[in-house]
């Protein structure tokens, strides 16, 4: 067979032109969709090979990259592909040198079955393209080449053989998105707009339409320290499995200390159990590990929360609270003592405020603090006036913030160290510019 000679925007056309039933038989749509694929490998310089036949095995192809052969099946049929299809490809591996591995590419996809049961028990050297794949692909909005390479790192990241190229892009939208919630702090109730704005808890819910409900469920919980959330939907309980992935790709833009997901606790769930124990077993092996705990809800209770948070709803002293936010509660109380240390964090995010503040007056080498309540500026003039003000203003926050049970075990508070070591860190060139001698800190 001559080496074919498409370029992309001719691959675009007779790719787009397959859809159209009218014009070939399902073999003749099979066969055209092989040199298709054989002229966009070797429009990337992948060393493609024909369809073959070899001791009775049909393989539609291959190609060669980086040291390691790569097997092709194709199937452009209406059925999903089931996991019977995916083994007997295995069984055509499974012979070959260690460095040969296989791609599946089936245009109409897979049934929900087929990663799960090539996970059991199997060496995992298969990796599958789908219906988004490849019509990003053969559309030429992304290469085959990072396709693969973006499967192959997920593959050996989470051990998802399935995972979509687009899912890098819900990545990325997901991290971009502003709207940010917070679990109310019991202390630090008036203190949200003064802290560094951090992503701590990733919660899945099922559908667009669970957000509020389960928004409305958290915002009762009362934690001693400040946490954030997002709530994202999975667009589909069969989703779940790209949340390993998910993940991985997210750790890029943000490092979360917990992720929660909450599934509607009805028959649906109940069948992915299974599934469900393979996502968390994934998320605990991946090479970004990340706290995270499965919780379930009943359909009474979403639609208690439908319109109104838990606390209007059904916190009464007549009424104890469900079962799911007391889980909820302790889960996320668990996380935010694991990650915050008040000793540590007050008398930093205090100083980050404070001096957040300042107006650095150059000229006349000074610094002005803006008093809120008495609408008066206070004047800095030398170092050590500004370490002793900025001290004592610490030592106002940690009183006013710190848990009593810890404020009992000091005998006095002094945070002169810390202040100096703050300067010195963060606003050492702003003080030479004032022409104050630093090498007093």
């Amino acid at each position: 067979m001559s080496k074919p000679k498409l370029n992309n925007d001719e691959i675009k056309n007779l790719y787009n032109k397959l859809y159209n039933e009218s014009l070939f038989t399902p073999q003749q749509r099979g066969y055209e969709f092989e040199k298709l694929i054989e002229a966009k490998l070797e429009n990337e310089k992948l060393q493609p090979r024909a369809s073959y036949k070899s001791k009775g095995e049909q393989v539609d192809g291959s190609f060669f990259w980086k040291g390691q052969t790569f097997l092709l099946e194709a199937k452009w049929v209406k059925p999903k592909i089931p996991a019977s299809s995916i083994y007997a490809f295995k069984g055509k591996l499974d012979g070959k040198f260690h460095t040969t591995s296989g791609i599946y590419i089936a245009v109409n996809g897979y049934s929900n079955d087929v990663e799960d049961a090539l996970k059991f028990g199997k060496s995992l050297n298969i990796l599958l393209f789908d219906s988004s794949d490849i019509k990003l692909i053969f559309n030429g909005k992304v290469a085959f080449l990072d396709v693969l390479k973006f499967k192959l790192r997920e593959a050996g990241d989470t051990g998802s053989l399935n995972v979509p190229y687009s899912l890098k892009n819900k990545a990325e939208k997901i991290s971009k998105e502003n709207k940010l919630d917070f679990l109310t702090a019991q202390l630090f109730q008036q203190k949200t707009t003064k802290r560094k704005i951090t992503e701590d808890l990733l919660i899945f819910v099922e559908g667009k339409s669970d957000i509020q409900i389960i928004d409305n469920l958290l915002k009762p919980i009362e934690l001693d320290f400040l946490l954030s959330y997002k709530i994202i939907s999975l667009e589909g309980i069969n989703n779940i499995r790209q949340i390993p992935s998910l993940l991985n790709l997210y750790a890029t833009y943000h490092q979360n200390k917990a992720v929660i997901i909450i599934l509607d606790d009805d028959q649906a769930t109940l069948q992915i159990k299974g599934i469900i124990e393979n996502v968390t077993e994934q998320i605990e092996n991946s090479s970004i590990p990340i706290n995270t705990k499965f919780f379930f809800i009943d359909e009474k209770l979403k639609g208690k929360l439908s319109t109104e948070i838990l606390k209007n709803v059904i916190f009464s002293e007549n009424y104890n609270k469900p079962q799911l936010y007391l889980e909820l509660e302790r889960f996320i109380n668990e996380i935010s003592y694991d990650y915050y240390d008040p000793e540590v964090n007050i008398p930093k995010e205090s100083l980050k405020s404070i001096l957040n503040r300042a107006e650095w007056d150059y000229e006349n080498n000074e610094i002005i603090f803006p008093d809120d309540y008495t609408d008066r500026d206070f004047t800095v003039e030398n170092l050590e006036d500004l370490i002793e003000f900025l001290n004592e203003e610490v030592i106002n926050e940690v009183q006013g913030e710190m848990p009593l049970e810890m404020l009992k075990e000091k005998d006095y508070l002094d945070y002169d160290n810390e202040v100096r070591e703050h300067l010195l860190e963060y606003h050492k060139d702003n003080l030479e510019k004032l022409n104050w001698n630093t090498d007093e800190l």
